[in-house]
């Protein structure tokens, strides 16, 4: 089976991210995870869209909360990475064959994507959820792998959900 997903990661208390996350469903279903100092989003719409575009969009709104996330693989092959904070992308990494070559990143990350970028999607979302203190496995979820989980009653009762 070729996989997809989409996670959003941001620097902020729970509490906040479903205050900013309440309004932001897109009429779909969004799970939000704590790991503090992070809480993840997985967003249905949005992972469903496969749009880049709308990924950093949601991503700059994000970061005015704090430092933010954002890990999307498409058919396992292609991979978008933004780092976003104050509204801003900081950096940005998209490899494979549908979104193109691109690296930007301040100087202190660019060894960093630059490692990434030579790595398979999923391997290089694990190596930079590690750089950035975020547990690999969250990076590495989307809203139809939680959608399952909550179907096999094996989500932890932290997680919220929102429609």
């Amino acid at each position: 089976m070729v996989r997809s997903f989409l996670s959003f990661h941001v620097k902020a208390p729970l509490e906040e991210v479903v205050a900013f996350a309440q309004g932001r469903t897109g009429g779909a279903g969004v799970y939000l995870v704590p790991d503090p100092p992070w809480t993840s989003l997985y967003h249905e719409a949005l992972e469903a869209q496969e749009d880049p575009e709308g990924v950093r969009a949601f991503l700059e709104e994000l970061s005015r909360l704090g430092e933010a996330l954002a890990f999307f693989v498409g058919e396992e092959e292609n991979l978008l990475f933004l780092l976003g904070e104050g509204g801003k992308v900081r950096a940005e990494l998209r490899t494979g064959p549908e979104l193109g070559e691109a690296l930007k990143a301040p100087e202190a990350l660019s060894p960093l994507l630059r490692g990434a970028q030579a790595m398979p999607p999923l391997s290089a979302v694990q190596a930079l959820a590690a750089h950035f203190g975020l547990h690999p496995d969250h990076a590495a979820l989307g809203f139809l792998d939680l959608l399952e989980a909550e179907e096999e009653e094996g989500l932890p009762e932290e997680v919220v959900y929102l429609e």
